[in-house]
């Protein structure tokens, strides 16, 4: 096992990180920068609370809460990565594709990878919630909501 970092410093450095990514320059009106930047200064200032956090302990002399690397991390990583990639492929292919089939090709896809038990009910619940998911997000905020939903390029005929 090897041994990380503590968490309370590791979760704040990621904070800096998503903070920094995030710290965008605000456009002239308000409403377009008033959430995003809030949304920053909080995750920010939660950075700096942890960091505070991990300065008391060391001053009280409380043992930090090390991180260790076991081997069920390893599969939750592999999980992660999975999980990013296929989120990856959807945003390239939603273009060409369209919104709605992108997502439910997405949805079933990241559902049939993480069922643990692959029997065949489960695999066919996997892809049917994606399914009835998606129809109904789709008539709620289509026709309710009445947001509009680009079409996929791949369909277009010219």
């Amino acid at each position: 096992m090897r041994r990380l970092i503590d968490r309370d410093l590791l979760t704040a450095l990621l904070l800096f990180c998503i903070g920094a990514v995030f710290w965008v320059s605000p456009s002239a009106d308000s409403k377009d920068w008033a959430f995003p930047r809030l949304a920053t200064y909080l995750i920010l200032g939660f950075g700096v609370a942890l960091v505070v956090r991990v300065a008391l302990a060391a001053m009280v002399k409380r043992l930090p809460d090390i991180m260790r690397w076991t081997a069920a991390d390893r599969v939750a990583l592999i999980d992660v990565f999975v999980f990013l990639a296929i989120v990856v492929v959807y945003l390239l292919v939603m273009h060409g594709l369209g919104f709605w089939p992108a997502s439910v090709i997405m949805l079933s896809l990241l559902s049939i990878y993480l069922t643990l038990e692959k029997t065949r009910r489960n695999l066919m619940l996997a892809v049917v919630v994606p399914i009835g998911t998606c129809i109904a997000a789709y008539l709620i905020f289509t026709h309710v909501f009445y947001v509009p939903f680009p079409k996929g390029s791949w369909w277009e005929v010219s």
